[in-house]
């Protein structure tokens, strides 16, 4: 009974959260956005419902708390053609220690590609309004990240990353380093797990051009992510709602995030397994203008005796080219 008063007390809370969401847009106050592109084809087909669910290597972008389901060692790679023919890559590497916990070494890359050097118009003598030099230049995101963590009961796990950043474009740079901190736990009921996730916090703010030339004397914070992530499991798994055989497994996941640059959002996430070889996902971002809906696939095999796993996820845009991201994870 006590375990149905307090399931009911979770969804009550998040449910709180969603009719008190005004949709607040603060947009325009932070620097390094790419550190909130999504990495893992499996979370952002979930609509990146993910942190109290996916529990690989990948989840060092997302909650640090995740990786103690390493049980030996995992790799895992994501690539992406990004918006405006930008390249996204990201890779992280993970070992159980031991006793003393689970370690994990990851990257996150994302490259601007060739951009047309433009002259500012300073006079209007001119008929032309083609203002390119013919000159290029180019820029970059760079994020790397050490992450540790353990189980501090058969339930509870806690993780951080300490993660220096750097952000280039020209001949202009700047960098920073933050951590992220997460928990994950396991209430041993019908598969309903809870996790939360801080990330990004920082010593101080970014400028661009230095304090006597900036725009902004105080510079720019870096986006500050709060989660907090509950999943459930509705047909097999650890204690489903519902039984239909080994082979079928349905699982259902909600994120509600706040960020100190725009209003409170929510993701719904969906993951169907069967007989742990193919699944298929489905999701949904609330309060979002772009890339609400998304929808994957994923492959379970065993590869030359190592566990290997392909996501693919596709996300809808309106306005903007529909981006793909493809993740490779192997267990060994």
């Amino acid at each position: 009974m006590k375990k149905y008063i307090f399931i009911v007390i979770i969804f009550s809370l998040l449910s709180a959260t969603i009719v008190k969401a005004q949709g607040f847009n603060k947009s325009g106050r932070t620097a390094f956005q790419f550190v909130k592109i999504g990495v893992g084809a499996r979370q952002t087909a979930m609509g990146e419902a993910c942190i109290a669910v996916v529990r690989d290597v990948t989840s060092v972008f997302w909650n640090p708390a995740n990786i103690t389901d390493i049980r030996t060692g995992q790799a895992s790679f994501t690539y992406s053609r990004w918006l405006a023919d930008m390249n996204y890559f990201a890779g992280a590497a993970g070992f159980r220690l031991s006793k003393i916990g689970i370690f994990a070494l990851s990257f996150s890359s994302l490259d601007y590609d060739n951009l047309q050097e433009a002259l500012v118009r300073t006079s209007t003598g001119s008929s032309s309004s083609d203002t390119r030099t013919g000159n290029s230049f180019t820029g970059g995101d760079l994020m790397i990240g050490l992450s540790y963590a353990r189980e501090f009961t058969d339930r509870l796990s806690i993780g951080i990353t300490a993660k220096y950043l750097r952000e280039e474009l020209f001949v202009y740079n700047v960098d920073v380093v933050s951590f992220d901190l997460g928990t994950f736990y396991n209430s041993g009921f019908k598969g309903i797990r809870i996790a939360m996730s801080a990330q990004n916090f920082s010593t101080g703010s970014v400028s661009w051009l230095g304090a006597e030339k900036s725009d902004r004397i105080e510079g720019y914070d870096i986006p500050l992510i709060y989660r907090i992530g509950t999943s459930f499991d509705l047909i097999g798994g650890q204690d489903g709602f519902f039984n239909f055989g080994e082979n079928h497994h349905l699982q259902f996941s909600f994120d509600a995030l706040n960020t100190n640059d725009y209003g409170e959002r929510y993701h719904v996430g969906g993951e169907y397994w069967f007989s742990d070889f193919v699944a298929l996902r489905g999701g949904y971002r609330f309060n979002y203008a772009e890339g609400k809906l998304s929808f994957g696939f994923g492959l379970n095999m065993e590869v030359s005796g190592i566990q290997t796993q392909v996501d693919y996820a596709y996300v809808s845009y309106k306005f903007l080219d529909s981006p793909h991201r493809f993740t490779m994870t192997f267990s060994f």
